[in-house]
């Protein structure tokens, strides 16, 4: 189950890691250019949203007072953040991510085929727990990708590809 998720999601917490190793520690509470989330809270998000993936499936939070700071519909306000790292954020992305794939491997039909209950993708396409399983996977995690890799960019460095 989810096997096409599972290796793109491999895919991008791969290219995340090579973004990252860009991201400066004494600038990831810097908006990215145009207004956009800094580094830290786009780290942050990936990482309670592993977790959000995990619950789905039948896990506890591991840091439940995470959701107030990065979860869906949080401020990104770096003043919010400066008690975070990037390594702490990126290592629980890292271990995260392979556990939420284990899981969703393991993922029951029936539960899976329940509403998404999140009605900040009402009126998307997005309407069972097994299809916000592939979004948190993927089109979600990529979206953020691009957002670091952007800031990246902005900062002078080459394209990774």
């Amino acid at each position: 189950m989810f096997e096409r998720e599972i290796t793109l999601n491999q895919f991008l917490v791969t290219g995340l890691q090579r973004i990252a190793a860009d991201l400066p520690d004494d600038r990831v509470l810097e908006r990215a250019p145009g207004n956009g989330h800094p580094p830290i809270w786009v780290l942050g998000h990936l990482a309670i949203c592993a977790e959000l993936g995990l619950q789905i499936l039948g896990s506890s939070l591991t840091h439940p007072q995470w959701l107030r700071t990065f979860g869906p519909g949080s401020s990104d306000d770096p003043a919010a953040l400066g008690d975070f790292s990037k390594n702490e954020l990126l290592e629980s992305i890292v271990s995260g991510y392979p556990a939420f794939c284990d899981a969703a491997r393991q993922g029951n039909d029936e539960q899976l085929s329940q509403p998404r209950g999140v009605a900040l993708l009402d009126g998307t396409g997005i309407s069972t727990q097994a299809e916000l399983v592939s979004h948190l996977l993927t089109s979600h995690f990529a979206f953020h990708l691009s957002q670091l890799s952007s800031w990246r960019r902005a900062q002078g460095h080459a394209p990774l590809f």
